[in-house]
């Protein structure tokens, strides 16, 4: 192994591997090498194409990127030159997993090859650091479930069929057994009916048949056929209720007849409720059913599933523990003779999912939605409010004197005071229509539909609510106590302004109050 330089011309030296052997006759030193980068490349190269070839299944695929946001495997198919990675969320989560000693495990949702439908994915990743490749395989969910309901349906048709052997032996036996009791001895008779008694037991109790009662060999032989049929029956029962308990164990799954009452529900489903089978059975699902949850979604739910229509969606529920979880449901009308007999659904658990998207549009001080979310649920409200042709208003609240408060009293003071105000908000916005937001420091937005008369005496009552938390400010010239400016503004026609002139005419309002003196209210 030494250094040279390549015959391209190329002044820097590259590593090279060399075989030489002596050629005797006329004392030659014969050798031939490759350099070690070419090497690595052709290796690199071939290792790409071995793992793109790799297929299981179906969708089921092998992918590869780079740590640095590149795809060399995309879809099962190697790129023909590196390409950005389209889903930067997904490859960070990846790199994110990969990382662990032995990678790890991820749930996310991706189309399928040749698809523009997205589905539930699992997928394992793994770093290989000495290229800098996140290697991964995955499944989806939904061909799991379809596997498993193939395999079930699998086991239950040769179970049938095993029966119907049996049961076509038996009756050959007991055919033979009445023709040759006829004709030969007393001794032959208690053979048969030795043979007879031991199936029958070995039938009721699904065990196998004692021989040892038996004297001819004919009878042995046709015992241990039986018998061997017997064992395959009794392994083939063994798997299926073990892929019975295993899904039973891992998939949330309930049954209910036509008018929703629960008839049969998994071990996993009473493990995320907290409730029993006994303390399930003969319920409906109103027992984990979320105070929050409004009776529309419930009413378009039993709309889709009456017109005989798979219901897919996700559901906040609460536990016996009245602990709040969610699940994505998919739940399908059993239809016989063309008339529904009941449902059945299936559930996955994404109360994590649910948890991380939850934090992601909360202000962490007051658990109030932050400026994140506003600017997002701003937009939505004002095309509800025009679709349903009701008025949208805008409340924008500011703390008196906030600044000389912080001086004063300190930060920490300062946060409870911020506390204490996103609770009164709370209370006075319980309505599944008003929404409470910290936008800034000590500046809070109330999005509410209600009509342009009662804004007022809504606007006061939080007003009101601020000052009775009599929180002392020696620094607030408007009162004693923690005050709050407000500026209203109420549309129905949200044609003539646009989110940003909204605003800003609340925000303007604003200024008058502080304007005005503080601690006040201004509408126009």
């Amino acid at each position: 192994m030494n250094s040279f330089v390549k015959p391209s011309g190329d002044s820097k030296e590259y590593t090279k591997l060399t075989y030489i052997k002596l050629f005797e006759p006329f004392d030659w030193h014969i050798g031939t090498g490759e350099y070690l980068d070419a090497l690595r490349e052709k290796n690199k190269s071939e290792f790409l194409d071995w793992i793109s070839s790799l297929k299981y299944e179906n969708s089921q695929y092998t992918f590869l990127n780079t740590t640095d946001g590149y795809s060399l495997i995309f879809e099962g198919k190697k790129l023909q030159h590196p390409e950005k990675h389209p889903f930067p969320n997904y490859l960070k989560k990846q790199v994110e997993i990969s990382k662990n000693q032995d990678g790890g495990f991820y749930e996310y949702k991706f189309k399928k090859p040749n698809s523009v439908e997205v589905f539930d994915k699992i997928s394992y990743v793994k770093e290989y650091d000495t290229y800098g490749w996140i290697i991964g395989s995955g499944v989806y969910l939904d061909e799991v479930k379809n596997d498993i309901q193939n395999k079930e349906l699998f086991f239950r048709e040769n179970i049938n069929r095993q029966l119907f052997l049996l049961i076509t032996i038996f009756i050959i036996i007991v055919m033979v057994a009445y023709i040759i009791s006829i004709k030969i001895s007393k001794y032959i008779n208690i053979n048969i009916e030795n043979i007879i008694s031991s199936f029958t037991k070995a039938s009721f109790e699904n065990s196998i048949m004692d021989t040892s009662r038996l004297t001819y060999s004919e009878f042995i032989g046709l015992a241990d056929s039986l018998n061997y049929t017997l064992t395959n029956n009794i392994l083939a029962e063994e798997k299926l209720q073990e892929y019975i308990k295993i899904v039973n164990q891992n998939v949330i799954t309930s049954t209910t007849n036509k008018d929703g009452v629960i008839i049969d529900v998994s071990e996993a489903f009473c493990e995320i409720s907290g409730y029993t089978k006994e303390e399930t059975i003969g319920k409906t699902h109103s027992i984990v059913r979320h105070p929050d949850v409004p009776i529309e979604f419930y009413k378009n739910m039993w709309d889709t599933l009456l017109a005989k229509k798979e219901w897919r969606g996700e559901i906040r529920n609460l536990n016996k523990s009245e602990k709040e979880y969610w699940v994505f449901a998919s739940i399908t009308p059993i239809i016989k003779h063309g008339e529904i007999e009941g449902f059945t659904a299936i559930r996955t658990n994404i109360t994590d999912k649910k948890h991380i998207e939850k934090l992601s549009i909360t202000d962490e001080l007051t658990t109030l939605y932050n400026r994140r979310y506003f600017n997002i649920k701003f937009e939505d409200e004002i095309k509800r409010a025009k679709r349903d042709k009701k008025t949208i208003c805008i409340i924008i609240l500011d703390i008196d004197y906030f600044k000389q408060y912080n001086d004063t009293y300190g930060h920490q003071k300062g946060d409870y005071v911020l506390f204490e105000v996103s609770k009164v908000l709370k209370v006075k916005t319980n309505r599944a229509s008003d929404f409470a937001f910290r936008v800034g420091g000590e500046e809070f937005v109330i999005i509410a539909s209600i009509e342009e008369d009662k804004i007022l005496q809504f606007v006061s009552s939080i007003k009101e609510g601020i000052e009775n938390l009599k929180i002392e400010h020696i620094g607030n010239k408007a009162s004693k106590y923690v005050t709050a400016s407000f500026g209203v503004v109420c549309i129905k026609d949200t044609n003539t302004l646009t989110f940003h002139e909204l605003y800003k005419k609340a925000d303007d309002n604003l200024y008058e109050a502080k304007k005005a003196g503080r601690n006040s209210i201004f509408f126009e």
